[in-house]
């Protein structure tokens, strides 16, 4: 009986995991769609409900950062570096600091 209750809850932790990342998949799409129509705001949205779900994947914040950028609010994209700094990817923090600080053209 025991190993029967272990085997539901296994099934029932990976069903959970799939279906967060399908939704990941489709906020992330409709995010990338929401930033090339400059439409910031619901990126940002979109982006902050991704980041409820996988708080600890860096790509989300370098994105989200990205869309700070774009619309021009330094202050919380230099928020989203530093969460990339405790992450471990100074790598990515250090893109966005170069984006951020150039000269506009």
């Amino acid at each position: 009986m025991r190993a029967h209750y272990f085997i539901m809850v296994a099934v029932f932790l990976i069903s959970v995991s799939a279906c967060s990342q399908m939704q990941v998949g489709y906020l992330s799409a409709k995010a990338i769609s929401a930033t090339n129509a400059g439409n910031f705001a619901k990126a940002e949205e979109l982006y902050l409900k991704i980041i409820e779900l996988e708080p600890n994947v860096a790509d989300h914040h370098w994105q989200l950062a990205g869309v700070y950028i774009a619309s021009r609010q330094k202050a919380k994209a230099q928020k989203e570096i530093q969460v990339l700094r405790r992450l471990g990817r100074d790598d990515l923090a250090d893109q966005l600091f170069i984006i951020m600080n150039k000269p506009d053209e």
